[in-house]
């Protein structure tokens, strides 16, 4: 048996930090996607390869038989010893950093979809390979965890004979094991990430579980923008926290107003479906330059994702930074019918202070097999 599969990263078009406390935030699947390449395999070995986490490993079939056998059930209430299981088998591994959490997730999700799913597990290649920035915002450990759920509940179903259908249940499934999954990754995820790699599309997004998926969406195009210079969610949401509890006034006024922002980009978007004009076009790209200026009121922003707003600006296209803020990454809109050489000539311009450029679109299909 050998298959592919693959999902798509993630930009969050409006609402980051303010969705942190409870506000709207709208997300869109990212052209960018990961892939998953499985075979299975004579011998007795199970052999990894990621080479975005320079990982390459050959495990024991034997080893990874016996940790299934005398694993503890996982449940909701269990997923901590659970993983700690998980983690003491990696722990003899030798590995650590980014490429022990990469092989906690893997070997997390083969026990967990065994135990499920009743798989029986032979020897195996998986190469997985991805188009997206590692830890830059974009959704990688998402899209990781998506296609290996999905490719153990896809190798489960072929030993039983049984056709994968991509239907509603079957994306439940993959979305509790991505979400167990996520948790290793990230301690307490939103559920954002991993909705999109599995559905694709636009998401609506509200704390604690308004997670709607917008589908019809007609496909945008974008050019993603890399500042290259690194930070940290952790110290900018950390930072916005400061200056709420500092000015709160101020603040949740800024917040709300982004809120509304959120509400207003869903409708335009919600209108696109049937009736693509100019006008909506114009809309959303003044909420985009809206949103951008309500953040970078609030201290996330950074001169690199300014420099990328004048220059859109500049040439009449609208941008913002997308995830957290000071430095990582901004989008660029770029409406239907946008002349190229505009287009080439804003890239150039960017290129030119040093950012990296890819121009891709939104609102693609989620996790798919060939």
């Amino acid at each position: 048996m050998n298959f592919l599969v693959s999902a798509p990263g993630k930009v969050i078009l409006f609402g980051e930090h303010a969705v942190v406390y409870g506000k709207t935030a709208v997300a869109a699947s990212l052209d960018l996607r990961t892939t998953l390449q499985f075979n299975e395999l004579d011998g007795q070995n199970i052999l990894l390869s990621m080479p975005k986490l320079d990982l390459k490993i050959t495990v024991s079939l034997a080893e990874v038989i016996e940790l299934s056998q005398n694993s503890p059930k996982l449940t909701e209430e269990k997923h901590e010893e659970f993983y700690e299981f998980v983690s003491k088998f990696v722990d003899k591994l030798q590995y650590s950093g980014i490429q022990k959490l990469g092989l906690e997730a893997l070997f997390y999700l083969l026990i967990a979809v065994t135990q499920s799913e009743s798989l029986e597990i032979k020897p195996f290649s998986l190469f997985l390979d991805t188009k997206l920035s590692i830890g830059s915002g974009l959704g990688s450990s998402a899209s990781f965890a998506v296609c290996i759920s999905t490719s153990f509940l896809h190798w489960a179903n072929l030993q039983k004979n049984k056709l994968t259908k991509l239907d509603e249940l079957e994306l439940q499934k993959i979305s509790k094991f991505a979400m167990g999954c996520e948790k290793i990754m990230h301690g307490t995820p939103s559920g954002i990430d991993h909705t999109v790699a599995i559905y694709g599309a636009v998401i609506e997004f509200k704390k604690p579980d308004k997670l709607d998926p917008i589908f019809g969406v007609k496909t945008m195009e974008i050019l993603l923008v890399d500042t290259r210079v690194p930070r940290s969610t952790k110290d900018l949401v950390a930072k916005f926290k400061e200056l709420k509890i500092k000015f709160p006034g101020i603040v949740d006024a800024i917040l709300d107003a982004i809120d509304q922002v959120a509400q207003e980009a869903l409708k335009v978007i919600r209108k696109m479906r049937t009736l693509d004009d100019e006008d909506h076009w114009r809309d959303l790209g003044a909420l985009v330059e809206v949103n951008h200026g309500l953040l970078a009121s609030c201290q996330v922003s950074h001169p690199a994702l300014e420099k990328i707003c004048a220059v859109a600006r500049e040439n009449k296209l609208k941008a913002k930074m997308t995830g957290a803020g000071g430095g990582g990454y901004a989008y660029v809109l770029l409406p239907p019918g946008v002349e190229e050489e505009k287009v080439q000539q804003v890239t150039e311009t960017m290129q030119g202070y040093g950012f990296l450029v890819t121009r891709s679109s939104l609102g693609g299909p989620g996790v798919k097999i060939d």
